[in-house]
């Protein structure tokens, strides 16, 4: 097993054994700090954005972490209530990168009016996407379920109860301020042939092992001084656990000058006129917050290169 030297931002595989029936549960946990302060340090959050932001990206990470694929992983809501999008996307390389949108007026009226609103309260109606971006020349995966239950782990529980694809479970939680956030989901493992029957694994020993999962505590699956191996024992040791190698994460943006001045080329000359502020665009990017300036001569420049 690759050991990682940090306790934080990581993604450990593990497997459960010991089930009666010999049926195994694959499993992942996933622990963020020093990554996570990095990519929330640029937008000043309210520290409720801030801790469901951070749920976000641990769970679009333990979700990316599970499916083979090149590209980009991307898990977002919508809805219209007062925090209105959550979006997080992780590269298959393992670099995420997080944004929100939030009213900032409705947020401290219903902060005020309720101390502790519900996580539906916060979002309102709306939605939790699931897709996977493989390129140009590949067709775009998305799934959509209804924003429904009391955390973002229980949203994506109910995609995986409405699809066809593995039991799953999962918890994710995250400290007020966001500074460290984390995940642990269990799935069930298909047979040799690759699929998965509702009778392998009986309804007994699933529920027993999402019990146990489900009793970890916030202190234990967000301290930074608590190794991922002896979290998991603790968890699991009834039946055996066992882990391999794990992969570190780490925040990185992928915008870029070039980008920027590629998107900005493709506007007309009046499109482009309606984007001057003071004789000046500016671009901010709404993950890391890098502000791209360009005068009128530098636009003029940028047309004569193209």
């Amino acid at each position: 097993m690759t050991e990682i030297t940090a306790h934080t931002d990581f993604i450990q595989p593990f497997q459960v054994e010991g089930q009666e029936n010999g049926v195994a549960l694959r499993g992942r946990m996933v622990r963020l700090g020093p990554s996570l302060n990095q990519a929330l340090a640029g937008h000043d959050y309210p520290s409720v954005v801030s801790r469901l932001l951070g749920e976000t990206v641990a769970v679009a990470l333990i979700l990316a972490s599970s499916l083979k694929y090149e590209g980009v992983f991307i898990l977002q809501t919508k809805s219209d209530g007062p925090i209105s999008t959550l979006m997080a996307d992780v590269t298959s390389a393992g670099d995420f990168r997080c944004y929100a949108i939030f009213d900032e007026q409705k947020l401290s009226e219903i902060m005020a009016q309720e101390g502790e609103p519900t996580l539906m309260r916060l979002l309102g109606v709306g939605y939790l996407a699931f897709s996977v971006d493989q390129g140009q020349d590949t067709e775009r995966y998305q799934g959509l379920t209804e924003l429904a239950g009391t955390s973002l782990a229980d949203c994506a529980h109910q995609y995986f109860q409405q699809s066809e694809q593995l039991s799953t479970a999962m918890v994710a939680m995250a400290e007020e301020q966001g500074q460290v956030s984390g995940a642990l989901m269990i799935q069930q493992l298909p047979n040799e042939s690759g699929v998965v029957k509702d009778d392998e694994i009986s309804e007994e020993d699933w529920r027993r092992a999402v019990a146990l999962m489900s009793s970890v505590s916030p202190r234990e699956l967000l301290d930074d001084d608590l190794p991922a191996a002896d979290l998991l024992f603790r968890l699991f040791h009834e039946d055996g656990v066992r882990l391999y190698d794990a992969s570190p994460v780490q925040n990185k943006c992928r915008c870029s000058e070039s980008k920027v001045r590629q998107t900005l080329a493709s506007f007309s000359s009046e499109e482009m006129e309606g984007l001057y502020e003071y004789n000046k665009i500016s671009v901010v990017c709404e993950f890391c917050k890098t502000g791209y300036h360009y005068s009128r001569e530098d636009m003029a420049s940028l047309r004569e290169t193209l």
